[in-house]
């Protein structure tokens, strides 16, 4: 019997290729967008699983209330008093491992090459209490001599061409706790690369006792490095964490009367797996980087659960559109004796067969579509792990809720005949019910949400890109003096090379914004940010001053528009601000205010901003470039640079490309709901089109009559299209106010965006309208040329 429905179901499939094709390739695409979504998902869920101790490994996280009334804030650190200080105290605690990294980039050298790399500093049980996996030397003493260096594989061929390099020299350019040891670093250790899926990421693993030559901080209210324990798999995190409390209480009490500052702090326990998608901000030297938002995984297989809805969609309407065609089969069978449950197994199994079919179909664009995916997703997932048993049984699944979605109404919609009824042909049409009706509106009402979402990323991504920022970055290069070294001989050699250089406009030395201080105006208190800059910093950066003038010392600053905001100053030039950076000589005057420029992200306001000078030269370098000598510009500046600086690696960058690096993750989301939009305007068409084709056929001979009778082209293709236009607008009206909802979520977001106008929602109507109607149009129109002879002949 089985075999008989099987031959059945092959048989119905291929004299109907033209809808089998439609459905099998729009469940394709659907399919391979869900398995997409699975291992992205899978991906994002399975950071830092590979640690052996991850069940009982966790990062000390503390909660800040710096004033009553101020909002806690809590951070994934501590300071380095805090480890040892619990172990001593706490038996539950098994090991502690204190991490610092990052952020943190250094010049590595050899005799031959310089490579900037990624430093992490790790207490000596790093391997202990941590699966990374050592290639070379012995994981209980590779980090235990203050002056040994563990290097990553990857690191090792790239400065020697082997992994095997126990025993190399390596050099550290001017780093303060390389100028304390006073010798060069040898290699100890190599390990494996840290895998994609760490949230500990590092080229470099220094001792953390190397660190200590140069910061060693014994402070209690600080909170910048990772500290790591494992507890005893019995232990009570509560308990622990009541006893973090009491022992900071009991060590924290005489440096707190010192300081005269009080915060309430309260630790807690993250375990290691959490670290990925709730990052808690450490300031970028906990150690842990690799964030993600959990939000980008729920967006990312809402978007694939739309568009496997939609080819769903596409199916069940085909289905329900060609009962009338297979109405008499269903009676026969009634008649000779089939029970309703084996139609439906009957009907269920030619699903099961396009479904299966579409799965495999699926399977191949996904692995044809990986390496873009992982470009698209900034992910780096391989051929080889698609095959692990667990994404394989959520494949399986995927598969079989996919047969009974698309399978399981038609099936039990066409066992539902009446034989009586279909047998004298007076079983109405199914397809033109409300449920089909409403199916598609529901399918480009998806269509439309997507294709609301793509306009307004697009233009809002256009509005960053063209805002007027208040300076501009174009022709503009970043460069710095790296290292911790005097800059100003380097800073004066290379400013008196650059003169010599026509095609090299100005240069500026200075540094980026730096952390928020308070500064004191009229006995009103303004948090602000500070910057060090030299006097042509606003010319080589075109920033306009308001009014003063430019600064001369650093018992002078600059504020900008902010700033007098902030502080009521009814006129700012000439009046005095305390401050709190040590750079500035408080008190200091303002000599000029600078209109507001964005010194930060477009997702933030602009806050106020204190700028000053001084004899301290700093890393930062911002050259101005002819635009019509840019390459000659570049070598020029970096011939300049190796001279002044022949050990340090050189390195820059155009300003208007680091703007654009604060907006990555939003153009990778804009390209991936660019493209969903444009499959899901696919499966419309495809869904519109197989229905029309359809519709066209069932009402052949009506068309011969109507045009036997005098009926033009246009009016049969206005007969035959105008239902399917109305659906299109209603599918628009009802997807505007959930897009727009969803947007203007988004939107908020950006401290600068646009307004979501109405207009985006016409382009919408007229995109959806007019696909629409361009697929309706020609199957009506080659239904309506067709001969009324043959047309009436038609059964």
């Amino acid at each position: 019997m089985l075999r008989n429905y099987f031959k059945i179901a092959l048989r119905h499939l291929w004299q109907n290729r033209l809808y089998s094709s439609i459905n099998v390739i729009g469940l394709a695409f659907g399919l391979t967008c869900v398995l997409l979504a699975i291992l992205y998902i899978r991906d994002e869920h399975n950071f830092d699983t590979f640690h052996q101790k991850s069940p009982d490994l966790y990062r000390i996280t503390t909660t800040l209330i710096a004033a009553k009334g101020e909002d806690p804030q809590t951070s994934g650190g501590t300071g380095q008093v805090q480890g040892p200080a619990f172990k001593a105290a706490i038996p539950e605690m098994e090991e502690y491992v204190r991490v610092m990294g990052g952020a943190i980039f250094g010049d590595i050298r050899t005799d031959r090459k310089a490579f900037k790399l990624q430093l992490l500093f790790a207490d000596d049980n790093f391997f202990n209490v941590f699966s990374f996996k050592l290639i070379h030397g012995n994981p209980k003493t590779v980090l235990k001599d203050v002056g040994s260096v563990v290097i990553t594989e990857k690191t090792a061929l790239k400065f020697f061409n082997s992994t095997n390099v126990v025993g190399k020299i390596l050099h550290m350019e001017a780093d303060p706790s390389a100028d304390r040891l006073g010798k060069p670093l040898v290699v100890s250790g190599v390990v494996e690369n840290p895998p994609k899926n760490s949230s500990i990421q590092f080229d470099v693993l220094h001792p953390f006792s190397f660190m200590q030559l140069s910061f060693e901080d014994t402070a209690w209210l600080n909170a910048y490095l990772g500290t790591f324990v494992v507890l005893n798999p019995k232990a009570d995190k509560a308990l622990v964490i009541k006893k973090f409390n009491q022992v900071h209480a009991q060590h924290a009490q005489e440096q707190i009367k010192e300081n005269g500052h009080n915060p309430e702090t309260n630790y807690g326990l993250q375990p290691i797996t959490d670290i990925h998608l709730n990052h808690l901000n450490t300031g970028g030297e906990g150690g842990a980087i690799n964030y993600s938002n959990p939000l980008y995984s729920y967006v990312f297989l809402g978007i694939a659960i739309f568009i496997l809805l939609m080819a769903s969609i596409n199916f069940v309407n085909i289905s329900i559109a060609s009962s009338l065609k297979r109405a008499k089969e269903v009676g026969i069978r009634k008649v000779t004796g089939s029970h309703q449950s084996q139609i439906i197994i009957q009907f269920l199994g030619e699903s099961a067969i396009l479904c299966v079919t579409a799965f495999l179909l699926a399977l191949v664009f996904m692995l044809i579509l990986l390496p873009i995916f992982n470009e698209l997703a900034n992910k780096q997932i391989e051929i080889g792990e698609i095959f692990e048993w667990r994404l394989i049984f959520s494949f399986i699944i995927v598969l079989l809720v996919n047969i009974l979605l698309s399978g399981l109404y038609p099936a039990y919609m066409l066992s539902n005949f009446k034989p009586a009824e279909v047998l004298y042909s007076k079983q109405k049409l199914s397809g033109g019910g409300f449920l089909g009706q409403s199916l598609v509106v529901l399918q480009f009402a998806l269509a439309a949400i997507l294709l609301i979402a793509s306009i307004v990323f697009y233009q809002q991504m256009n509005y960053v890109r063209t805002k007027d920022l208040g300076y501009n970055p174009y022709q503009v290069i970043r460069s710095y003096i790296s290292g911790n070294r005097e800059t100003k001989p380097f800073a004066e050699f290379i400013k008196n090379e650059v003169a010599k250089e026509p095609s090299i406009v100005q240069i500026s030395f200075g540094e980026d914004r730096g952390s928020n201080y308070k500064a004191k105006v009229n006995q009103r208190t303004v948090k602000s940010s500070y910057q060090n800059i030299d006097q042509n910093y606003f010319s080589v950066l075109g920033i306009r001053l308001k009014e003063g003038r430019n600064l001369s010392s650093n018992q002078e600053v600059i504020v900008n528009e902010a700033f007098v905001k902030a502080s009521a100053l009814a006129n700012p030039i000439g009046a005095l601000i305390k401050t709190e950076d040590f750079f500035i000589k408080s008190p200091a005057r303002i000599v000029g205010v600078v209109k507001d420029f964005h010194f930060g992200s477009l997702r933030n306001r602009i806050s106020p901003l204190v700028m000053t000078t001084n004899d301290v030269y700093h890393g930062g370098i911002w050259l101005k470039i002819d635009k019509n000598r840019q390459q000659e510009a570049i070598k020029a500046f970096e011939k300049i640079y190796r001279k002044a600086l022949p050990n340090a690696v050189y390195e820059y960058s155009f300003m208007d490309e680091l703007n654009n690096r604060d907006y990555i993750q939003e153009q990778r989301w804009q390209k991936i709901i660019g493209f969903a939009t444009l499959l899901s305007m696919l499966l419309c068409g495809m869904g519109l089109f197989g229905l029309t084709h359809l519709a066209a056929q069932q009402r052949t001979k009506e068309i011969g009559i109507r045009k036997v009778l005098g009926a033009s082209v246009m009016s049969i293709v206005a007969l035959l299209s105008k239902n399917f236009l109305k659906l299109s607008f209603i599918s628009v009206i009802v997807a505007s106010p959930i897009a727009f909802y969803f947007m203007d979520k988004w939107l908020q977001g950006f401290a600068y965006r646009i307004q979501i106008s109405w207009n985006i929602f016409g382009y919408t109507a007229f995109i959806i309208i007019f696909i629409s109607f361009l697929t309706v149009t020609y199957q009506a129109i080659q239904a309506a040329l067709m001969n009324p002879v043959d047309s009436i002949k038609t059964e």
